[in-house]
């Protein structure tokens, strides 16, 4: 299982505890799917749901939401939060083989599959590609940039793009993080149609620290090739 034990000792220890919708998230599931206008069949799934940030947003506009966490703990909150999609959330390994059987307009990934090694990256975007309907959308936020500063800084290499062992900073304990260069995304997604790729730098003067990250929006084709 790909999932790090890590994650569930963080949300048992109240970290990483978010619960406002992301803007990214926000915006580009209005913009780029029929969220807004959301009939009866129209489905959301969040992999790595975490403390279900944007499970209010996606509510207000759809009644088919659906969530997979690794974290039993997390996930049994998220059950009392939300009763009415207490049957639609899950815990398990989302770059595993998927325990329900729906297709999906709307697949989001903020800053959840880039705590996978590069291997469990490729089932996941194979699995997520399959179970979206034609024409669907895949959101993925916060792929960590080679240029991050953290990339050069991490304790142990498990190989070029996948690193681990850190103990401070915003990775403290979170085990796994992936970095991503151009090619190595664009070789990873290349199934979908990449209606946008972002790469964006955020460099702390003071300390010179570089917060850099891909954020992309792939589509499905409506007829596969």
């Amino acid at each position: 299982m790909s999932f790090c034990q890590n994650w569930d000792n963080l949300y048992r220890a109240s970290q990483h505890m978010s619960i406002w919708p992301w803007s990214v998230v926000v915006a580009a599931s209005l913009r780029h799917t029929q969220l807004r206008n959301a009939d009866e069949d129209f489905r959301v799934l969040e992999v790595g749901c975490g403390a279900g940030a944007n499970f209010p947003f996606f509510l207000s506009y759809c009644k088919n939401v659906y969530g997979i966490d690794g974290s039993e703990f997390i996930i049994n909150q998220l059950k009392s939060r939300f009763p009415d999609i207490a049957d639609t959330l899950f815990t398990g390994d989302f770059t595993q083989p998927w325990p329900f059987e729906n297709d999906f307009d709307l697949i989001v990934d903020r800053g959840a599959s880039v705590h996978n090694p590069t291997a469990s990256i490729e089932k996941y975007l194979k699995q997520a590609f399959e179970r979206l309907k034609p024409g669907g959308i895949l959101l993925i936020t916060d792929w960590f940039s080679t240029t991050h500063s953290d990339y050069d800084k991490a304790p142990v290499s498990i190989d070029k793009y996948t690193k681990t062992g850190y103990t401070s900073g915003s990775f403290a304990e979170v085990g796994n993080v992936n970095f991503f260069d151009e090619p190595l995304i664009r070789n990873l997604v290349s199934a979908f149609e990449i209606i946008s790729l972002t790469h964006g730098c955020d460099e702390d003067i003071a300390s010179g620290h570089k917060h850099a990250c891909w954020n992309m929006i792939l589509r499905k084709p409506q007829h596969e090739k």
